[in-house]
């Protein structure tokens, strides 16, 4: 089973997280899929801009595969996890071309994470936004600064600790979702936008997404160190081993 899928529609590529779970769980084998899109479409001249995907039908993405984030309790193993992470969303950000997250069901920590590393986000009225590790015996650090760059302090601790659901209308006022659509043309409206996007002069796309990103990519690599002694703490605590077995059926 391909664990991503890639579509062209004309110069934009689609990619359809394809995991067995509907619910699309970042497992390594998927989170690699992911980085190599994004190498392709950065070095692929073809390719204009990238739509991220779990479908119209299915999850963006709940977080972390459990069945890989259990076993995680070794120091060394939590802290090369947080600078692979890092790492991760650098790379998304790091695509010079336009990324559009389509944002079907459920979005969940690290895929909330994934999303807000596009551009843009397009979901639906049923589309799902979570940041809700705390309650979950997991750290947010990560999520929470990439949360308070975008919606300022106060937003992102109501965020955070409040552990709900972003009502919808609130997130497109915020602009955690760009664009609000039917489920049933969630893709095609990201494709829609991408293709927008995909025809501005390259060079000025460019070069701006560059120097905005850039900052945002360096404040992520500022807070590895904390997100490391956070991370390893509450792992080391076992706080989430709980919720990991009662997920996993255990």
């Amino acid at each position: 089973m391909t664990i991503l899928k890639t579509e062209a529609q004309g110069a934009i590529l689609v990619a359809r997280f394809n995991h067995p779970n509907a619910n699309n769980p970042m497992s390594l084998e998927l989170e690699n899929a992911i980085r190599s899109i994004c190498h392709e479409t950065e070095n692929n001249s073809a390719i204009r801009a990238l739509v991220l995907t779990g479908g119209n039908d299915r999850s963006f993405c709940v977080g972390g595969d459990f069945n890989e984030v259990a076993r995680l309790f070794e120091r060394t193993a939590v802290e090369a996890l947080v600078d692979r992470l890092i790492d991760f969303y650098s790379t998304i950000l790091s695509v010079t071309k336009p990324t559009v997250a389509a944002i079907g069901g459920y979005a969940v920590g690290l895929g909330f994470q994934v999303a807000l590393s596009c551009d843009w986000r397009v979901g639906s009225p049923e589309t799902k936004l979570l940041m809700w590790e705390l309650k979950h015996g997991v750290a947010c650090t990560i999520g929470g600064y990439m949360l308070e760059a975008m919606v300022g302090r106060a937003a992102m601790s109501d965020i955070i600790y409040g552990c709900d659901a972003i009502p919808i209308s609130w997130a497109a006022d915020h602009k955690l979702l760009h664009e609000v659509t039917d489920s049933r043309i969630l893709v095609e409206r990201a494709v829609a936008r991408a293709q927008i996007l995909s025809e501005f002069p390259e060079i000025t796309f460019r070069r701006t997404k560059e120097s905005v990103n850039q900052r945002f990519v360096a404040g992520l690599r500022e807070i590895a160190k904390d997100a490391k002694i956070a991370h390893v703490a509450g792992f080391g605590s076992r706080a989430a081993e709980q919720h990991f077995k009662r997920v996993l059926g255990e």
